[in-house]
């Protein structure tokens, strides 16, 4: 989740529990306050990226990054990379995508990692726009293949849930099919499932999967899926059937580019194209709270103390308060914490951002960091 004041140092574990306690009792005689992120806002040490990164997920000891980019730590690899726990390129994995990598998914033992976006050959091997790698080496799985077609077809989300991949994006067939934008295909084998029918009638831009398995949540442009109208471009289906729930968000503000799900799996966060970031409770059709921002909001990490957001915006425009590409919220109201790394750059700013129990990590084009040379690729140590 992705001007600059005084930002108070890192909070140590110890100093927040202090502070939340005090906080509690604070809360009896005055307004609620803001929760304080808990990452530095000075990024660790990691090798340089020639390029843009697009997407970032934390594998085993391993950050995979993808995106549009040459080389990482002075190392060639073509727009897919991963990145070691010392903060060093690993010198094994290297998938090698002849096009830009917009998500990554790996399955739940980390063996086999899936990128998608827009190309057509993985280190060599003929691919469209969805591949499976081999978790260690990078290589294309040479069994594993569900090609997209259609006019400018693209993958612009994954979520992995078990033996399930779901696959969002613009694209009108999918492995030999004619399913599209949102589908389930086999981990182990690409091949379709085909009890899960959304159907959707516009593309989508995020996807995401309840703890359990049992539901499915969708973002983008449509107006229907799962046999119900969906005006705003965000739903909740069955993953037995891909038929709609109850959940209906009463507003919205056109696409949904992107959207994150809090821990417990009680509220969905999502952004759309009009700079807005809702909150819902998935038992309400209501938001919770919403916030504009100055610029699109492009993605979404969701840990139990904070929304971490990251885009283009420069301004938290509800309550007039600088973040450039990257803020975190109090997942309570939306209030924003006193968390600001101040990234500089131009012109897309932070495009993906994942949580570990202790790194937030952060894809984008961004140049400088606390006024530190620091492209596109950041790596944050504490408790997210």
């Amino acid at each position: 989740m992705n001007t600059r004041y005084l930002v108070p140092a890192p909070i140590r574990p110890w100093t927040r529990r202090g502070l939340v306690a005090i906080t509690a009792v604070l809360i009896l005689v005055a307004a609620p306050q803001s929760a304080f992120a808990s990452v530095s806002v000075a990024p660790d040490a990691t090798a340089r990226v020639s390029g843009k990164v697009m997407a970032v997920l934390h594998v085993g000891s391993r950050t995979i990054i993808g995106g549009l980019f040459t080389a990482v730590g002075g190392k060639p690899r073509l727009n897919v990379a991963a990145i070691r726990a010392d903060g060093t390129v690993d010198p094994d994995f290297n998938p090698s995508v002849n096009g830009e990598v917009w998500t990554i998914a790996a399955s739940e033992d980390g063996s086999r990692v899936f990128l998608g976006g827009l190309f057509d050959t993985v280190g060599g091997l003929a691919r469209a726009n969805l591949a499976a790698v081999d978790g260690t080496s990078g290589a294309a799985v040479s069994d594993w293949r569900a090609d997209t077609v259609g006019t400018y077809p693209i993958v612009r989300a994954l979520a992995v849930s078990g033996p399930r991949v779901y696959v969002a994006g613009r694209y009108t067939g999918i492995d030999g099919t004619t399913s599209k934008r949102l589908v389930a295909l086999g981990v182990d084998d690409g091949n379709v499932i085909t009890t899960f029918r959304p159907a959707p009638n516009a593309g989508l831009g995020g996807v995401a999967v309840s703890s359990d398995g049992t539901k499915v949540y969708a973002g983008g442009a449509f107006t229907s899926i799962g046999g119900q109208p969906r005006s705003h471009g965000a739903a909740e289906v069955r993953a037995s059937s891909g038929l709609a729930t109850a959940f209906s968000p009463s507003l919205g503000g056109g696409t949904v580019i992107t959207l994150g799900m809090s821990p417990d799996d009680k509220r969905m966060y999502f952004g759309t194209e009009n700079n807005t970031l809702f909150a819902y409770d998935l038992n309400n059709n209501k938001p919770a709270w919403s916030i504009k921002t100055n610029g699109n909001t492009q993605s979404i990490a969701v840990s139990s103390t904070e929304v971490y957001i990251g885009g283009h915006f420069s301004q938290i425009v509800t309550g007039t308060i600088p973040r450039m590409f990257i803020a975190s919220l109090h997942p309570v109201d939306g209030s924003v914490t006193p968390w600001n790394p101040n990234m500089t750059g131009f012109p897309k700013g932070v495009w993906s951002v994942d949580i570990t129990p202790d790194k937030l990590l952060v894809g984008g084009v961004f140049t400088t960091i606390g006024g530190v040379t620091h492209k596109s690729f950041a790596r944050f140590s504490g408790t997210p």
